[in-house]
């Protein structure tokens, strides 16, 4: 960690420069150049202080060109190669030297800012029951965000040094990485503290603010990993039941609901089931994914892996007896998320049907470039009213952190794992994500045994949340790399007359996927400044 770097940022009067945009109601400048004491000697100097903060969660759009989380697992292919792009981690590359997407450094000068804030909040003057009110709301953003930034470095680096004060010059900077069970208490207690501060529902003015829900989700979401194989290699039941008590926490509240626009997710700033959200309207989205006849790069282009998870409309597997899958109609009556998520040989897109048919005019090629490798194209994440041909316009395009599908499937999972058999509640949470308005999938069936209900859980995951980040995160936290990301596979398209094709899966590529790859490695510069610092398994 840059400790040393952090101990002279802290010292006498701070010089902050600019940052970048959070949302569209607050300027978003650190401190203007302030002092300490000019910025926390003002309310509305310290709220621009903490929207300077929220600018410093994680990008899960496009964390550095051409990467995405989806290219990186068996969701997706990036049909280009950069230095640091997702075949770092899809070749085996990824080493203590080179990680295109390491995040210890910013994360940690991100905790740094919010141990700031959360020193000198209390005696920041108020001026009437509003700022009152404000402090305390603002308080518990603080902590969200603290813990926010603690789950995204236990997610990728297993256990790290717990630092919950501005350290000073004189501190020993080389500190240990703490315990598994003292970083997942110390996140727990910042959202327990974050919940007990934030309101359930925000007003107009602070939309994109953190709430009691995305604190008491965040704790959910921590307590699901924390419970999961690579976290607790001794299937500790207690984890699985604290995990599932906290994902009921928000689904007490009675205040989120599953949504059936489910191409509509991330291009609206409010819905039912949206529990955090990004205001950042990233409106490079659309040139980065589109297809490339209408003007795109189709930087994620889904792999046949993910396609074969997509149900039947009946709820059953392609292929299995009574299915009705056609081999040579494949994308016939399936399950609905597969057409709002991906574009296939056939879809219509801005009322043009896409050809993904070899020599088609978005078909499929061998070569390094924009056209499918793989013969998809994504869907989901992109706005159809925006454009990039015949003109430009953005549309609309909000990340979603939290959404309370997620916390359904959160739970089930985790009850799922802390019983002998599935109880109701479990079918019951499954079957409100399935067979919801829009998407009207089938009940799981009667029946099921514990084996049989994870890999359920696990499949309506990968497809309820794809694309969405959480795949690359899930195989790593169940430890299956090594039996899904062997393989990327694609579908060959060739069309044989008028309106008939044939489709043969085939092999786009073989991927490196070993152990160590379950979590990052420490940054070799950080332990060079760190020595306290241990090395994750599998990196020298």
């Amino acid at each position: 960690m840059k400790f040393k770097l952090i101990v002279i940022c802290i010292l006498g009067v701070i010089a902050f420069s600019g940052c970048k945009k959070f949302d569209e109601y607050l300027d978003k400048a650190e401190t203007g150049g302030l002092s300490e004491e000019e910025v926390f000697g003002d309310y509305v100097q310290t709220e621009r202080y903490l929207a300077n903060v929220y600018s410093q969660l994680s990008n899960e759009w496009m964390p550095v060109n051409s990467f995405t989380y989806a290219a990186a697992s068996d969701e997706a292919k990036c049909p280009v190669v950069y230095f640091n792009g997702p075949q770092v981690f899809t070749r085996g590359l990824i080493s203590q030297n080179h990680n295109p997407v390491d995040v210890w450094a910013s994360l940690y000068a991100a905790i740094r800012k919010v141990n700031r804030f959360i020193e000198k909040v209390d005696a920041v003057p108020v001026k009437n029951a509003t700022q009152t009110a404000g402090k305390v709301r603002m308080k518990g953003e603080a902590y969200f965000l603290r813990a926010y930034f603690y789950a995204e470095l236990h997610k990728r680096y297993g256990t790290v040094p717990v630092i919950d004060r501005v350290l000073q010059i004189n501190d020993n900077l080389n500190i240990p990485r703490n315990s598994e069970e003292e970083l997942v208490r110390f996140i727990v207690d910042d959202c327990n503290e974050a919940a007990a501060n934030l309101v359930p529902v925000n007003t107009s003015a602070n939309i994109g603010r953190a709430t009691k829900g995305a604190a008491l989700m965040l704790k959910s979401r921590v307590l699901l990993y924390a419970a999961s194989l690579l976290h607790n290699p001794t299937s500790d039941v207690q984890k699985w039941e604290r995990a599932a008590e906290a994902a009921e926490d928000v689904m007490k509240l009675n205040l989120y609901q599953v949504d059936g626009d489910y191409k509509g997710l991330f291009h609206k700033r409010t819905a039912p089931n949206i529990i955090f959200q990004s205001t950042i309207n990233n409106t490079a989205w659309v040139q980065q994914m589109f297809v490339p006849s209408q003007g795109g790069l189709a930087w994620i282009q889904p792999l046949q892996n993910l396609v074969d998870d997509y149900e039947m409309k009946n709820g059953l597997k392609p292929g299995d007896a009574g299915s009705g899958y056609d081999a040579n109609n494949p994308y016939a009556n399936r399950d609905p998320r597969l057409a709002a998520s991906i574009l296939y040989n056939g879809s219509t897109w801005r009322d043009n049907v896409i050809e993904t048919f070899v020599d088609g005019l978005d078909g499929l090629v061998s070569a390094e470039g924009a056209k499918t490798q793989t013969g998809y194209y994504l869907r989901k994440l992109l706005d159809e009213n925006g454009s990039m041909t015949p003109d430009n316009r953005p549309g609309d395009h909000f990340w979603v952190y939290m959404r309370y599908e997620e916390t359904l499937l959160n739970f089930a999972e985790a009850r799922n794992e802390a019983l002998a058999a599935p109880d109701n509640s479990v079918y019951e949470a499954v079957n409100a994500v399935r067979s919801r308005a829009g998407v009207n999938m089938p009940a799981l069936p009667a029946g099921l045994n514990k084996a049989q209900m994870r890999e359920r859980i696990r499949r309506e995951r990968r497809v309820e949340l794809a694309f969405e980040g959480f795949r690359f995160w899930d195989i790593r936290r169940w430890r299956i790399g090594k039996s899904v990301m062997r393989e990327a596979r694609g579908m060959r398209i060739v069309k044989q007359g008028a309106g008939s094709f044939s489709y043969t899966p085939f092999l786009v590529e073989s991927r490196i996927y070993e152990d160590a790859f379950d979590l990052y490695p420490i940054p070799q510069t950080e332990r060079n400044r760190n020595t306290a610092l241990d090395q994750n398994y599998g990196y020298n």
